[in-house]
């Protein structure tokens, strides 16, 4: 089993925290590249080669829920790659239930399926199913969240730290350097909203003159819930000049804040994470300053590939296999294709 660490600071903040990951209740279905780089971003210099594979793999898969759009279309980017390589794919969806999960991770094992890959929904919660699936023989590949390095086999996605200053870089560029801002994250145990938080935190240290004057959480990662947080938010603070949201569906909910009290979004900016159809649109019309696409189904063929490969006896060069991503704001956002901004075809 590969262990091989990251940053030092990653490492930190992930092992010290719970992580979200999905896996649907239920049974799955099952079915028999470099991403193009990001604007100012790190390339997928790790990614796995495209190799052949027996027709007896099955993988499972367990995302956090896809009713969040990056997880229906990492479902299509593992679903095609596991349909070129000959390889059988389970998929489970647990709507972000950690003990769904870990029963969901436990009847894989039983299933006798040679790998997984998960979005764990919290570090601790999640380890004892982790271990038990290792302690089969079942590597255990963790994509878009992870728990601590030891505890997984290996890690494909972004740099989320990384991403994380990039986006408030932007925004606070967005608002000319200085000015208060509020952010509104989703909930603190899901290991991307930790990283997150170092990035912006990294971004905010280089920029004094900027200052968070309010920050809220939306638990359920949801446009529903992320409307009354900002409401509120916005309602006691309604000249801040920038949010920062962890997700685009976070970001709609906050638009909605901002037109239901009569602001107009085109005077505030706004960032945030997924680059779904509805957020995208917006960034268009002039409503949303940006959106990071993490290319979602080149995302999920890298992270199908990897667990082939290691099923193989092919380790990955590092224990992060890193996918790059890219930032669309109105420069791009209405020339950009729905599958250049998915990474199914490439820029």
């Amino acid at each position: 089993m590969l262990r091989i660490g990251f940053k030092a600071s990653m490492v930190a903040a992930v092992a010290a925290a719970g992580l979200l990951a999905a896996c649907s209740s239920g049974g799955g279905s099952s079915s028999s590249s470099p991403a193009p780089s990001s604007s100012g971003a790190p390339t997928s210099s790790s990614a796995p080669t495209t190799s052949a594979a027996p027709m007896d793999i099955t993988i499972g898969v367990s995302f956090y829920t896809e009713r969040i759009p990056i997880y229906a279309t990492m479902h299509e980017g593992v679903q095609a790659k596991a349909d070129e390589l000959g390889v059988n794919v389970v998929f489970t969806d647990a709507n972000g239930e950690a003990a769904t999960q870990s029963d969901q991770l436990a009847n894989f094992v039983t299933k006798g399926v040679a790998a997984i890959i998960c979005s764990p929904a919290d570090a601790t919660a999640l380890v004892p199913a982790y271990k038990a699936a290792r302690d089969a023989g079942v590597f255990m590949i963790s994509a878009g969240n992870k728990v601590a390095d030891d505890q997984e086999d290996a890690f494909v996605g972004p740099d989320l730290v990384d991403y994380a200053k990039q986006t408030m870089d932007k925004l606070i560029e967005a608002i000319g350097g200085k000015g208060d801002i509020m952010i509104i994250s989703g909930p603190p145990q899901i290991a991307f909203v930790q990283l997150q938080q170092m990035g912006w935190d990294a971004s905010l240290a280089a920029h004094p003159d900027v200052k968070v004057i309010a920050t809220g959480v939306d638990d359920d990662l949801s446009p529903a819930k992320a409307l009354d947080v900002a409401t509120s938010l916005l309602s006691a603070n309604p000249s801040v000049k920038g949010i920062m949201s962890s997700t685009d569906n976070i970001s709609v909910g906050v638009i909605q804040a901002m037109e239901g009290l009569g602001i107009d979004p085109a005077t505030v900016a706004t960032a945030g994470w997924d680059a779904q159809a509805d957020a995208v649109k917006l960034v268009a019309e002039g409503k949303y300053t940006l959106t990071l696409s993490y290319l979602a189904y080149k995302w999920g063929e890298v992270a199908l590939q990897t667990a082939v490969d290691m099923v193989n006896g092919k380790m990955p060069a590092s224990h992060y296999v890193t996918t790059p991503g890219l930032f669309i704001d109105k420069a791009n956002a209405a020339t950009l294709t729905p599958d250049q901004i998915s990474g199914k075809t490439a820029l």
